[in-house]
């Protein structure tokens, strides 16, 4: 059976968002929900709207997954008597902070705070309205972070949903081990992070009506980590009807895949950490008995012993319950909900950020047989073996720049950069659209050209993974409240500015509507904003996503063609064909 990309996707990593700055101007209403009273902070994105924004920060929304409860499916939430201050955010999840800390040497962002903890399952909430009958759009974000890190306190969101009109919940989930390890039984099923995300998504169903939102107009977004979240929750039937529009942005199901013999991790993890793995059973008591600290420090130590090729020796498993198959049959099974989905990728996504954390020694150029040598590793993970050497070399003659000299050591660097955001992800993205544009569903698809006037980068590089989000997030628009690099507030451009209103409005509008163009019941219609039009097997349209959008047909043609004859063995179907006759390169 193929297995479309490899842990290679776990240096999806996407801190690229801020946390919410500055002190809060008044204290809200105390919000009843199911679980209890609740009293947050009002805030404002004066730049773009007078509107309020109620924040509502750190609500627990699932037992703490302490104790006997760590690696078990989520449990549902204790009720609390009073009202909770939720003037603060959460702890995150545990994590390793020192591979975060590495993660801002390339980034302008930082975290609100170092506090971790397993108690950690809880949501954030911004909305305009406290009004139960508002009926607001919910937009459900999703963090990145190689499904090892990050948090949903990294996000601002106060200017999407002042111009918006929008209600938008961040989530925590469990990560690394405690989210992902897996005896292949019910000892330790597996997938608790998945399962974290669908009791938030069953919390917000049944309490987001307290806080202006429609519990039947749910969108769940996210990025990297967050977009391939988005995806397996597609797939999954336990997620089913607990949300009803779906975004991937650089990320989606089939860039991680699941993990065929999950005992094996688990017993690489028993051993690093002192337990005795004759019988499962009793492991997993000893696992569950461990400090939390033990396992996270010992993650790389158990990634090293079972050959992973990346951050966390733990991923998705199919576990029969949340997820029945391999998301790549499901998808060809047609077995996922067919909601409108909007999806995409930035145009250089392996342009820095990731190749520089991957590579360490990354930016000023490569010898060809170095960059052959990267190519046949990341190879070996999906493709036949047998044959990997002539497809090295039909690959770096696929992706040569003829302009260029064939050793030239940039240029060879630049392929590299192509090569590994087409495979990592490029081509999971244009595979899911393709099959959920065949089942029938409404799909809409984007390439990300717009490079952030902030960029600190070579400028070489594109836009690169994450660049997306001070963008789509209204950060250029929130002033004294927006992100810092290191302590002052960065610069954005007018045309930083302009791209983020046409995303804020077709994100919106999507939520809205399932179309990204339609602006029915949107408080603030933007003029000549270019037609998204969707994405069908007959017409793989796609929109380049620029400060002068277009829409345009056959995403990458030809590049898609070639990795599908190598990945899956047959020819794309018709819906990566180029409709026009000529392909983009």
């Amino acid at each position: 059976m193929f297995q479309l990309l490899s842990p290679v996707a776990l240096f999806l990593i996407v801190f690229a968002a801020t946390a919410l700055h500055g002190d809060a101007s008044e204290p809200t209403p105390a919000v009843s929900t199911l679980s209890g009273q609740v009293r947050g902070t009002v805030r404002s994105a004066p730049a773009i709207s007078n509107k309020p924004v109620f924040t509502f920060l750190g609500i627990p929304f699932a037992a703490p997954p302490v104790g006997d409860l760590r690696f078990r499916p989520t449990e549902p939430v204790v009720p609390w008597e009073g009202v909770m201050d939720a003037t603060e955010f959460g702890p995150s999840c545990p994590q390793d902070l020192v591979r975060v800390r590495r993660i801002y040497d390339f980034i302008p962002f930082t975290l609100p705070h170092e506090i971790v903890s397993e108690d950690c399952l809880v949501l954030n909430i911004m909305t305009t309205s406290l009004d139960s009958s508002a009926a607001l759009p919910v937009m459900v974000w999703i963090h990145g972070g190689s499904l090892v890190s990050g948090t949903g306190a990294l996000y601002n969101f106060t200017a999407l949903v002042a111009h918006q009109d929008v209600v938008v919940v961040t989530v925590n989930y469990r990560l690394g081990a405690f989210g992902f390890l897996s005896t292949g039984d019910d000892n330790a099923p597996g997938n608790y992070a998945f399962m974290d995300q669908v009791e938030a998504l069953r919390w917000i169903k049944s309490n987001i009506w307290s806080f202006g939102g429609d519990p039947d107009c749910v969108t769940i977004f996210g990025e990297s980590a967050g977009g391939l979240s988005v995806s397996y929750l597609v797939l999954s039937p336990l997620a089913n009807g607990l949300f009803h529009r779906a975004i991937s942005q650089s990320g989606t199901a089939l860039t991680t895949p699941t993990t065929a013999n999950p005992l094996a991790a688990a017993t690489a993890q028993a051993e690093e950490v002192g337990c005795d793995h004759q019988d499962v059973k009793a492991m997993m008591s000893c696992l569950r008995q461990k400090p939390f600290q033990d396992i996270v420090d010992s993650a790389s130590q158990v990634a090293r012993k079972i050959g992973a090729f990346g951050a966390s020796a733990f991923n998705p498993v199919v576990d029969e319950h949340f997820l029945l198959d391999p998301p790549l049959v499901s998808l060809q099974k047609g077995e996922f909900t067919t909601v409108p989905y909007l999806l995409g990728v930035n145009n250089h996504e392996f342009g820095y950020l990731l190749s520089s954390l991957i590579l360490g020694d990354f930016g000023n150029g490569m010898s060809r047989d170095v960059c052959a040598a990267i190519v046949k590793r990341v190879l070996s993970l999906s493709a036949q073996t047998d044959t990997i050497d002539q497809t090295v070399t039909a690959m770096l003659e696929e992706y040569r720049d003829p302009t260029n000299a064939p050793d030239d050591p940039m240029a060879v660097q630049m392929m590299l950069t192509q090569i590994l955001g087409d495979f990592v992800f490029l081509v999971p993205t244009v595979a899911v659209a393709d099959n959920h544009a065949a089942q029938g569903g409404r799909v809409y698809l984007y390439e990300n050209h717009h490079r952030p006037g902030t960029s600190t980068k070579p400028a070489w590089v594109g836009c690169d993974h994450a660049d997306d989000l001070v963008i789509m997030t209204g950060m250029p628009y929130l002033g004294e409240d927006g992100p810092t690099y290191p302590s002052k507030p960065l610069s954005f451009s007018e045309e930083d500015r302009e791209l983020s209103l046409d995303m804020m409005a077709y994100w919106a509008n999507f939520a809205r509507t399932g179309n990204p163009s339609d602006f029915t019941g949107s408080p603030s219609v933007k003029p000549n904003l270019t037609l998204w039009p969707s994405y069908t097997p007959d017409n793989p349209a796609y929109l380049k996503l620029a400060v002068t959008s277009s829409a345009e047909v056959g995403l990458k043609a030809n590049h898609v063609r070639f990795w599908y004859d190598i990945l899956f063995n047959k020819p794309t179907s018709d819906a990566t064909k180029d409709t026009t006759g000529k392909e983009e390169l």
